[in-house]
């Protein structure tokens, strides 16, 4: 296994993951736990989360569309 596809597998774990608890949040479930976890209010963590999909699509591209690794 490459390194290139470790760093999209950890990648797309993270997009996974972070996709799944927003989309959690978005249907409903009680977040208050997660919330205080991260002292952020429902828009900060809204936020962050936007983020952070937004960064590992960005990254998950970068890597997927480079020719330096096999």
């Amino acid at each position: 296994m490459t390194s290139k596809m470790i760093a999209l597998k950890i990648l797309d774990g993270i997009f996974i993951s972070t996709t799944i608890v927003l989309l959690g949040i978005v249907a409903g479930l009680p977040a208050d736990w997660l919330l205080a976890l991260f002292e952020m209010s429902m828009r900060e963590f809204q936020a962050f989360a936007l983020f952070v999909i937004f960064g590992s699509l960005l990254l998950i591209h970068a890597i997927a569309s480079s020719d330096s690794a096999p």
